[in-house]
């Protein structure tokens, strides 16, 4: 039973959804200021349900105009843990790794949460999802809608990590620990462009672009590599990645459109 906000609080009722973990996902939030509650909603063509989870949130924090006590209700342990149980504060503290060979999974979205979140007073609630919290089910509607649109956007984040390539957040020995990278199939369906502005995706492709050999890694600076992937192409495949472009020292795998081929 979650308490009342006062009459001063904004709240946000935020929820993720990921049709297949990694697959095509969507995230919402429900943000209510008084009597007024605004819908935000939106999705990726290929992401995890945590990243989700942690996109609602950050997309309904940024989208206040400025500092605020909020009342953020979510279902996602994962997400409302971390950042008060401080681990999210600990990951940063240590340079985003959970051990020295472990790097933290979704670091960007972390990164982005905490300073979305550090302008604004917070306190953070677990409600049970699929329990008849209508506000709770309202955003699974929204989150699971918007995960089953066409024309999704790429998660820039997601798609070129090596958190695709082995959600455990361990560094990839190579491009067959990643399911559907070059298979093209289910995982990587619905693949399409962006609902979001034009300049903030050219401005998210521009940071993340990293599309030939001897460019440096964004993880850790070194030139990558081109390699080609050895697997061969399975009945009903949809596309396959005739290269791709890794990192020797972390291990980090770039995927790159002009490699992608049509089966």
């Amino acid at each position: 039973m979650t308490s009342p906000p006062s009459s001063n609080e904004i709240s946000i009722f935020t929820d993720g959804a990921s049709l297949g973990n990694p697959g095509p996902g969507g995230w919402a939030a429900l943000v209510r200021s008084g009597s007024r509650t605004r819908e935000l909603s939106g999705g990726f063509r290929l992401t995890t349900n945590n990243r989700m989870e942690l996109y609602a949130a950050i997309a309904a924090l940024e989208s206040l105009d400025g500092p605020a006590n909020i009342r953020l209700l979510s279902d996602s342990r994962y997400l409302v843990e971390g950042i008060t149980r401080g681990w999210a504060e600990q990951w940063r503290a240590k340079g985003w790794r959970q051990t020295k060979n472990r790097p933290t999974p979704n670091a960007d979205l972390w990164a982005r949460l905490l300073t979305a979140a550090a302008r604004h007073t917070i306190k953070w609630e677990w409600v049970r999802g699929h329990a008849g919290h209508p506000e709770n089910e309202r955003a699974d509607q929204l989150a699971t809608r918007a995960a089953s649109r066409k024309s999704l956007p790429v998660d820039e984040g997601y798609e070129t990590s090596q958190d695709a390539l082995n959600d455990t957040g361990k560094a990839p020995t190579g491009p067959h620990d990643q399911p559907g990278l070059f298979d093209g199939g289910q995982s990587a369906s619905g693949e399409a462009q962006s609902s979001a502005a034009p300049e903030r995706r050219a401005a998210a492709r521009s940071l993340s672009a990293v599309s030939r050999a001897g460019q440096p890694c964004r993880k850790c600076g070194t030139a990558v590599v081109r390699q080609t992937p050895s697997r061969k192409i399975k009945p009903g495949q949809a596309y396959y990645y005739a290269w791709y472009l890794v990192c020797p020292n972390c291990k980090t795998i770039y995927l790159v459109d002009e490699a992608r081929r049509a089966v």
